[in-house]
Parts: structure tokens; C-alpha cells; sequence
């Protein structure tokens, strides 16, 4: 597992990213703005859950849970940038 404070500021910069790409496919294709608030809503609850999740569980070790929250991360984030992609 990657350093904690890492993967945060992985999590921020991608967020960001994908956030100026939205905004920049909305104004050059004003017709695709509704389909793009969508993506924009559904990358800004992902950047929610996995910013500020928290253990709950304590019999779970922190390198199990952070494992879990990066890949769970990753794989919702690259179905964010594919419908990107595609709009």
C-alpha cells in the first residue's frame, strides 16, 4: 500500500482533473451539459466517500482498509473517465 497521505492527494489531484475535463467538455459541447452534470455529481459523491472515509470496523487492519478503498477508488474512477470518454 501506497503512503496514506499519498493516495489523498492522488484522490485530489485526479478529482480536480477529471472536474476541469467536465467543465471544459461542457462549454465546448453545450449540448452534452446535462450528461456532463451527471458524471460531474456522480465523480463529486466518489471524491466524498473516499476522501473522508473513515474505519469503522476495528478488527480490520488500516493497510486491509485502505487496500479496499483504493481499489474500490480506482475502478469507479475509471468508469467515470470511460463515460467521459464517450460523451
Amino acid at each position: 500500500m501506497a503512503n496514506k497521505r499519498d493516495f489523498k492527494k492522488d484522490v485530489d489531484g485526479v478529482f480536480a482533473t477529471v472536474i476541469e475535463e467536465c467543465l471544459f467538455t461542457a462549454d465546448a459541447f453545450p449540448a452534452k451539459k446535462d450528461s456532463v452534470e451527471k458524471i460531474i455529481d456522480e465523480a463529486v459523491l466518489l471524491y466524498q466517500d473516499t476522501r473522508f472515509a473513515y474505519k469503522m470496523d476495528q478488527k480490520m487492519a488500516n493497510k486491509a482498509f485502505y487496500n479496499g478503498l483504493m481499489t474500490n477508488y480506482m475502478a469507479k474512477m475509471s468508469e467515470i473517465i470511460t463515460k467521459l470518454n464517450e460523451k
